[in-house]
Parts: C-alpha cells; sequence; structure tokens
C-alpha cells in the first residue's frame, strides 16, 4: 500500500469526563474518496473538525502529507491547511456578501493574486460547480442546491490536495442531492482529490465512496468497501446499513404505546 495522505494515530478527545473520540485510527489514502459512516454522536464530525485543525486532541497524532498538525506551530499549521478544502453542512456563505466575493475570499486572504486573475479564477471555480454567471448573486437568492454548489466552489477556490465534506447532501431533495453526489465524484475523477466526507446518507455513500469507515462509541469499528463490511455480519454494522432501529428506541416505542394504548 502507498504512503498514507492522511494518518490519525491513538486520537483522543475528550471534554470533561467524556471521551468523544476514543483511540481512533484511520489510514486515507492520495486519490481515494472516504466515506465516514456512523449513528448520529458516535464522533464523526469532530473527527472531522480535527483533520481539519479547527480543534486540538487531548492525546494522539493527526499526520497530513507526513506533518503532525497537532504538534507544529501555528503558522507553519495554516500553510498545510491552505491546501485542504472544505464544504460545511450548511455551506457557510457570508450573506452579506456576493456568490463571486464567497468564492474568492480565500483567494483574497490567502494570496497575493491581481484582482483581474482572481476574478477569472473565481469564475472558473463557479464555471466547475455549474454556477456561471451566478457571481452576482446574493446567497438569499440561490436555492438550497446552489448554495452547496457555491461552498464547494469556496472549497476548492485554492486548488486544494484533499477536500472534506461535512454532510454535502443534507437537507436536500433526493434529485438535488444526487446531483451534487455527482458532482464530487466527477471532481474527484477530473482532479485526483482526495477526498474526505461525513454522512449517514446511505445513497451518497453508494456514489461517492471508494472505502467507508465505519464509527461507534468513539471508535471506529471497521474499514473496507460496502461488501466488505457487510461480509462481517457485525450487528452495529448490518443495524445501520438495514436502517433497523436500536434495541433502545424499540423499547422506547413500546413504552409509549402502553401509554398511549396504540
Amino acid at each position: 500500500m502507498p504512503e498514507p495522505i492522511i494518518q490519525v494515530r491513538d486520537l483522543v478527545v475528550q471534554y470533561g469526563t467524556r471521551k468523544v473520540l476514543d483511540g481512533v485510527n484511520l489510514d486515507i489514502y492520495k486519490g481515494e474518496s472516504i466515506a465516514i459512516l456512523g449513528k448520529s454522536g458516535c464522533g464523526k464530525s469532530t473527527l472531522l473538525r480535527h483533520m481539519i485543525g479547527l480543534s486540538l486532541p487531548k492525546n494522539g497524532t493527526i499526520e497530513i502529507k507526513g506533518v503532525d498538525i497537532t504538534k507544529i506551530p501555528e503558522e507553519d499549521k495554516v500553510e498545510i491547511l491552505k491546501k485542504l478544502g472544505m464544504l460545511f453542512q450548511s455551506s457557510a456563505l457570508f450573506n452579506s456578501m456576493s456568490i463571486g466575493d464567497n468564492v474568492a475570499l480565500p483567494l483574497r486572504e490567502h494570496t497575493e493574486l491581481e484582482e483581474s486573475t482572481i476574478k477569472i479564477m473565481t469564475n472558473m471555480k463557479l464555471g466547475m460547480v455549474g454556477l456561471t454567471g451566478f457571481d452576482n448573486f446574493k446567497p438569499s437568492q440561490i436555492s438550497g442546491g446552489m448554495k452547496k454548489r457555491a461552498g464547494l466552489a469556496r472549497a476548492l477556490s485554492m486548488d486544494p490536495d484533499i477536500l472534506f465534506c461535512d454532510e454535502p447532501s443534507a437537507g436536500l431533495d433526493p434529485v438535488v442531492a444526487a446531483g451534487i453526489d455527482n458532482l464530487i465524484l466527477s471532481l474527484k475523477k477530473a482532479y485526483k482529490m482526495t477526498i474526505v466526507t461525513v454522512t449517514h446518507e446511505m445513497a451518497s455513500v453508494e456514489i461517492i465512496a471508494d472505502r467507508i469507515a465505519m464509527m461507534h462509541q468513539g471508535k471506529i469499528l471497521a474499514v473496507g468497501t460496502k461488501k466488505e463490511l457487510m461480509a462481517k455480519n457485525d450487528h452495529i454494522i448490518d443495524q445501520f446499513f438495514n436502517r433497523e432501529p436500536d434495541d433502545e428506541e424499540v423499547d422506547r416505542e413500546r413504552q409509549l404505546s402502553s401509554l398511549t394504548g396504540i
């Protein structure tokens, strides 16, 4: 196997007495698309937040291209993080700015390019996500799916090697969500990017993921293709893939039924 482009080792994140991540180990390889799956509260978004350098763990390491971002000075970390793209769940666009200015923001903040060059690059990124001609629109003037595309264009503005996506199809109807998933897949194929996606949408995983990292209670339960994970005959994995309720949920439903007589 090649060297991982991202290597997480023995990662521990603790808030008070609660361990949100409990010794996470994960290798992510250059050019692959990996989906991090798990129930709400399993730690997948916390893992993502630490991989993009927004938080520091209690213990463990996160190496990106061989550099441990948990140990280096802040200014060195910023230089590494400039080559990472992030598509946030809510798109995180600035409502007071046009779509074009939102996409251009990283270029204006982190480069010394001429404004004319930034304009050209911004239009290129908007074209890549199917938003040509929408640069002067405000976020309030476009649909939810278009906001996701604009957020993706901004994530791509610095030509990242690695793209992180937090629930890219959340809140979208199935048709629009499939369009976002296929867009992410086409970008991966065209630009050979490494893509890390946190999601609970199995339909998205079927489209975009080469491998799946299944999380449960702050740990990585298994990593592999869907076929490989299903072959493990693990109750937690089968429950997630087959959309079966937790035993606790079943108990609550029974209690509710006994109280209401339904």
